[in-house]
């Protein structure tokens, strides 16, 4: 450790400033949101089926609201829309050019859905208050709040968000690393600012109008270096999560894949990890860069056992 000397003096202090990022708050087990995750491994080694189950993971909790895919293959998998409940519509083509547009437009579409909840919950407050004042006699109430806002039998109604919170918004990514989106900075800039996408304009008055809904986004992947269809580094930097998949016979892609982490975490303890988690078939290897306080390690095998560092 250097030597230092110390100034001081509160003006040079660094400040943070208070953050505007609004998380979707999940169990203590699952990682923390918004996410990237990328999972990597060989063709039939299971990629698809971890990120299928970590999404049934977050419905179960009812944190995937909504779920966007983008892949050449998805509407043969009928299997897979079924069992998250995923529209046809919600799919898209990755050699589409106004793919990252779609996408766009849909998020903002759920902010501006959620927005407009939000105003309309401010006004029912505002006439329940009104109309609570018995000095204002009820034929001068607003009749159109009336309706809007009322039962068959008359009685209030407060209405209810979309999907009675904040949007939870994710995008899985399947077999599209040589595809024509890889290419695309409008995508990597997407991942980039994932967090950020649906912005909130601020309304003091109202905390949920703040913040961003953002998206995560789940990429399964092959190769995580490739000439011409590799993962892009800005992506690969600002991964939250690394899954590998089954066991890798290439030396040098495992030694690209610690490259990726290694400044979060030793060799051995991702090596060791590696060998436990992957020494049977179908088996997932999970790297989380950014666990939360309570959990035990930042290594799992597969979701449910977290693998602890010696």
């Amino acid at each position: 450790m250097p030597k230092v000397k110390k100034i001081n003096e509160k003006k040079l202090k660094l400040v943070l400033p208070p953050s505007s990022r609004v998380p979707i708050e999940t169990t203590d087990n699952m990682f923390t949101h918004h996410v990237i995750m990328l999972c990597c491994g060989k063709r039939g080694s299971g990629k698809s089926t971890f990120i299928c189950n970590y999404l049934r993971m977050l419905k179960s909790e009812q944190k995937a609201d909504r779920i966007l895919v983008v892949s050449p293959t998805i509407l043969s998998n009928g299997a897979l829309l079924q069992s998250l409940n995923i529209e046809s519509e919600d799919c898209f083509d990755p050699d589409d050019p106004d793919v990252i547009s779609k996408l766009t437009n849909i998020i903002d579409e759920e902010r501006d859905d959620y927005v407009n909840d939000l105003k309309k919950q401010e006004r029912f407050d505002r006439f329940k208050k009104v109309s609570q004042n018995e000095t204002i006699p009820v034929h001068e109430l607003d009749p159109y709040c009336m309706i809007e806002f009322s039962d068959e039998m008359g009685n209030l109604i407060r209405p209810k968000t979309k999907y009675g919170h904040r949007p939870c918004i994710h995008l899985f990514m399947d077999d599209c690393q040589s595809s024509r989106i890889f290419r695309d900075r409008k995508f990597q800039n997407l991942c980039v600012r994932h967090r950020h996408m649906g912005q909130i304009k601020l309304d003091k008055k109202n905390k949920e109008m703040a913040g961003a809904l953002g998206v995560s986004i789940y990429l399964a992947i092959q190769n995580l270096k490739a000439t011409g269809g590799g993962c892009p580094r800005a992506i690969r930097n600002n991964a939250t999560q690394m899954i590998l998949v089954g066991k890798s016979k290439d030396e040098q892609e495992l030694k690209d894949i610690y490259g990726s982490v290694s400044g979060e975490i030793n060799y051995d303890d991702f090596i060791n990890g590696y060998e436990y988690a992957t020494a049977e078939p179908y088996n997932s290897f999970v790297i989380d860069l950014h666990p939360k306080k309570n959990h035990p390690s930042r290594f799992r095998k597969n979701m449910n056992e977290f693998i602890l560092p010696k």
